[in-house]
């Protein structure tokens, strides 16, 4: 189970939608060059989510993105974004630099 900490101080349980999942695991062969399990994918979204840190500074970018998918909190470790939406992790993508068009 997977969770963040909002603005009061609360712990926001996330719900992990099966494209997220397929999304990671996509992604994760992409720039690694190993392919994973879902089973694997999800087990790798749990260890690296905590990690992750929630995106403040939002690019104009980022503002498309928004509009996209509604208002949704980014969090972004060094290599994967993930955008969640009313307590669903929606989906994940890469974010490290120089590899973004493999999104």
């Amino acid at each position: 189970m997977i969770s963040y900490v909002n603005r009061k101080g609360r712990k926001v349980p996330l719900e992990l939608k099966r494209h997220a999942i397929f999304a990671f695991q996509e992604r994760f062969e992409k720039l690694y060059n190993v392919a994973i399990s879902c089973a694997q994918a999800e087990k790798h979204i749990e260890a690296r989510f905590p990690e992750a840190d929630r995106v403040k500074n939002i690019s104009n970018k980022e503002h498309k993105r928004i509009r996209r998918h509604g208002h949704s909190l980014y969090f972004r470790d060094e290599d994967f974004t993930y955008v969640v939406h009313n307590g669903v992790l929606i989906t994940i993508e890469i974010s490290r630099r120089g590899h973004r068009g493999l999104n």
